[in-house]
Protein backbone atom coordinates (compact mmCIF):
# COMPACT_ATOMS: atom_id res chain seq x y z
CA UNK A 1 0.00 0.00 0.00
CA UNK A 2 1.09 3.25 -0.96
CA UNK A 3 2.10 6.30 1.56
CA UNK A 4 -1.52 7.65 1.86
CA UNK A 5 -3.89 4.59 1.35
CA UNK A 6 -3.90 2.77 -2.01
CA UNK A 7 -1.97 2.91 -4.88
CA UNK A 8 -3.62 3.69 -7.96
CA UNK A 9 -1.16 3.65 -10.85
CA UNK A 10 -3.07 6.06 -13.21
CA UNK A 11 -3.85 8.32 -10.03
CA UNK A 12 -1.82 10.96 -8.41
CA UNK A 13 -0.69 11.06 -4.71
CA UNK A 14 -2.88 14.31 -4.42
CA UNK A 15 -5.92 13.67 -6.70
CA UNK A 16 -6.20 10.27 -6.94
CA UNK A 17 -8.45 8.63 -9.42
CA UNK A 18 -9.02 12.70 -10.52
CA UNK A 19 -5.33 12.89 -11.89
CA UNK A 20 -4.70 12.68 -15.96
CA UNK A 21 -5.67 9.30 -17.36
CA UNK A 22 -6.09 9.76 -21.17
CA UNK A 23 -5.29 6.83 -23.22
CA UNK A 24 -3.24 6.72 -26.30
CA UNK A 25 -6.17 7.24 -28.31
CA UNK A 26 -8.18 10.42 -26.15
CA UNK A 27 -4.63 11.79 -27.01
CA UNK A 28 -4.15 11.37 -30.01
CA UNK A 29 -8.22 12.68 -30.91
CA UNK A 30 -6.77 16.21 -29.08
CA UNK A 31 -3.90 16.24 -30.78
CA UNK A 32 -5.38 15.83 -34.17
CA UNK A 33 -8.08 18.87 -33.30
CA UNK A 34 -5.13 20.53 -32.08
CA UNK A 35 -3.19 20.30 -35.49
CA UNK A 36 -6.68 20.97 -37.28
CA UNK A 37 -7.31 24.19 -35.26
CA UNK A 38 -3.61 25.54 -35.99
CA UNK A 39 -4.16 25.07 -39.59
CA UNK A 40 -7.25 26.71 -40.30
CA UNK A 41 -5.68 29.38 -37.61
CA UNK A 42 -3.08 30.12 -40.05
CA UNK A 43 -5.36 30.15 -43.27
CA UNK A 44 -7.69 32.36 -41.51
CA UNK A 45 -7.83 36.17 -41.54
CA UNK A 46 -6.95 37.66 -37.84
CA UNK A 47 -9.93 38.51 -35.44
CA UNK A 48 -10.56 42.16 -36.18
CA UNK A 49 -10.96 43.39 -32.41
CA UNK A 50 -12.91 46.69 -33.46
CA UNK A 51 -15.50 44.83 -35.29
CA UNK A 52 -18.49 43.09 -32.55
CA UNK A 53 -19.69 40.86 -35.37
CA UNK A 54 -16.32 38.93 -36.27
CA UNK A 55 -15.40 38.70 -32.37
CA UNK A 56 -18.96 36.75 -31.85
CA UNK A 57 -18.45 34.74 -34.34
CA UNK A 58 -14.73 34.02 -33.38
CA UNK A 59 -16.05 32.73 -30.06
CA UNK A 60 -19.04 30.94 -31.02
CA UNK A 61 -16.90 29.01 -33.88
CA UNK A 62 -14.60 27.84 -30.76
CA UNK A 63 -17.39 26.75 -28.73
CA UNK A 64 -18.73 25.16 -31.51
CA UNK A 65 -15.44 23.46 -31.95
CA UNK A 66 -15.51 22.35 -28.65
CA UNK A 67 -19.05 20.68 -28.93
CA UNK A 68 -17.96 19.00 -32.20
CA UNK A 69 -14.43 17.52 -30.51
CA UNK A 70 -15.47 17.07 -27.15
CA UNK A 71 -13.22 19.28 -25.34
CA UNK A 72 -13.87 21.80 -22.60
CA UNK A 73 -13.51 25.46 -23.57
CA UNK A 74 -11.42 27.44 -21.72
CA UNK A 75 -9.61 31.10 -22.23
CA UNK A 76 -6.52 29.73 -23.39
CA UNK A 77 -8.68 28.11 -26.22
CA UNK A 78 -10.89 31.54 -25.83
CA UNK A 79 -7.41 34.00 -26.54
CA UNK A 80 -6.44 31.83 -29.24
CA UNK A 81 -9.56 31.63 -31.28
CA UNK A 82 -9.52 35.46 -31.24
CA UNK A 83 -5.86 35.81 -32.13
CA UNK A 84 -4.14 36.76 -28.49
CA UNK A 85 -1.72 35.52 -25.66
CA UNK A 86 -2.82 36.19 -22.43
CA UNK A 87 -1.02 38.95 -22.32
CA UNK A 88 -2.99 40.53 -25.74
CA UNK A 89 -5.72 39.98 -23.36
CA UNK A 90 -4.68 41.15 -20.53
CA UNK A 91 -3.37 44.55 -22.00
CA UNK A 92 -6.46 44.76 -23.25
CA UNK A 93 -8.59 43.97 -20.34
CA UNK A 94 -6.67 46.33 -17.50
CA UNK A 95 -6.44 49.24 -20.35
CA UNK A 96 -2.83 48.85 -21.56
CA UNK A 97 -3.57 48.52 -25.02
CA UNK A 98 -6.08 50.71 -25.41
CA UNK A 99 -6.50 50.90 -29.17
CA UNK A 100 -6.13 47.17 -29.83
CA UNK A 101 -9.94 46.67 -29.37
CA UNK A 102 -13.27 48.39 -29.03
CA UNK A 103 -15.22 48.98 -26.38
CA UNK A 104 -18.55 46.67 -27.62
CA UNK A 105 -15.87 43.92 -28.44
CA UNK A 106 -14.36 44.00 -25.10
CA UNK A 107 -17.58 44.09 -23.67
CA UNK A 108 -18.20 40.94 -25.63
CA UNK A 109 -14.30 39.18 -24.64
CA UNK A 110 -15.44 40.01 -21.16
CA UNK A 111 -19.30 38.34 -21.19
CA UNK A 112 -17.20 35.31 -22.89
CA UNK A 113 -14.93 34.85 -19.97
CA UNK A 114 -17.62 35.37 -17.55
CA UNK A 115 -19.23 32.19 -19.61
CA UNK A 116 -16.29 30.54 -19.29
CA UNK A 117 -16.05 30.90 -15.46
CA UNK A 118 -19.35 30.08 -14.95
CA UNK A 119 -18.76 26.95 -17.45
CA UNK A 120 -16.01 26.14 -14.45
CA UNK A 121 -17.94 26.53 -11.54
CA UNK A 122 -20.88 24.54 -12.75
CA UNK A 123 -18.82 21.63 -13.47
CA UNK A 124 -17.41 22.10 -9.66
CA UNK A 125 -20.86 21.84 -8.43
CA UNK A 126 -21.64 18.95 -10.76
CA UNK A 127 -18.70 17.15 -9.39
CA UNK A 128 -16.83 17.06 -12.95
CA UNK A 129 -14.32 19.10 -11.87
CA UNK A 130 -11.69 18.11 -9.41
CA UNK A 131 -11.96 20.75 -6.88
CA UNK A 132 -8.09 21.86 -6.56
CA UNK A 133 -7.89 22.48 -10.67
CA UNK A 134 -11.35 24.74 -9.83
CA UNK A 135 -9.46 26.65 -7.27
CA UNK A 136 -7.11 27.26 -9.20
CA UNK A 137 -8.89 28.57 -11.93
CA UNK A 138 -11.05 30.60 -10.12
CA UNK A 139 -7.72 32.11 -8.26
CA UNK A 140 -6.22 32.64 -11.70
CA UNK A 141 -8.77 33.38 -14.28
CA UNK A 142 -11.69 34.15 -12.42
CA UNK A 143 -10.30 36.79 -10.00
CA UNK A 144 -11.26 35.18 -6.72
CA UNK A 145 -8.90 35.81 -4.10
CA UNK A 146 -8.80 34.13 -0.54
CA UNK A 147 -8.22 37.25 1.64
CA UNK A 148 -9.75 38.85 4.70
CA UNK A 149 -11.16 41.93 4.59
CA UNK A 150 -10.28 44.25 7.87
CA UNK A 151 -12.44 47.69 8.42
CA UNK A 152 -9.72 50.12 10.40
CA UNK A 153 -11.54 52.84 11.77
CA UNK A 154 -10.17 55.78 13.09
CA UNK A 155 -12.14 56.60 16.33
CA UNK A 156 -12.30 60.49 17.27
CA UNK A 157 -9.29 61.41 19.68
CA UNK A 158 -10.11 63.91 22.70
CA UNK A 159 -6.35 65.02 22.64
CA UNK A 160 -6.95 67.98 20.10
CA UNK A 161 -9.45 69.57 22.73
CA UNK A 162 -7.19 68.98 25.80
CA UNK A 163 -4.02 71.45 26.90
CA UNK A 164 -0.71 70.24 26.60
CA UNK A 165 -0.82 69.95 30.85
CA UNK A 166 -3.79 68.41 30.62
CA UNK A 167 -2.35 65.47 28.02
CA UNK A 168 0.93 65.40 30.13
CA UNK A 169 -2.09 64.40 33.22
CA UNK A 170 -3.46 61.91 31.44
CA UNK A 171 -0.42 60.17 29.99
CA UNK A 172 0.74 59.89 33.07
CA UNK A 173 -2.33 58.37 34.02
CA UNK A 174 -2.16 55.89 31.33
CA UNK A 175 1.45 55.01 31.08
CA UNK A 176 3.15 54.27 34.77
CA UNK A 177 6.91 55.56 34.73
CA UNK A 178 9.17 53.60 36.44
CA UNK A 179 11.70 56.11 38.61
CA UNK A 180 14.63 54.33 39.81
Amino acid sequence: MARGGNHNPNGSPLMGDNAITANTQELAALTANMRENFIADLQRPPVDLHNPLEVKQAIIDYLLDCERSGKRPGNMGLYRALDMSRQDMNNILTGKSKSKASLECIDIIKKALNMLSEYREQLGLQGKLNPVSLIFWQKNYDGLRDTQELEVVAKPSHIPDMTPDEIQKQLEKDIPIDIE
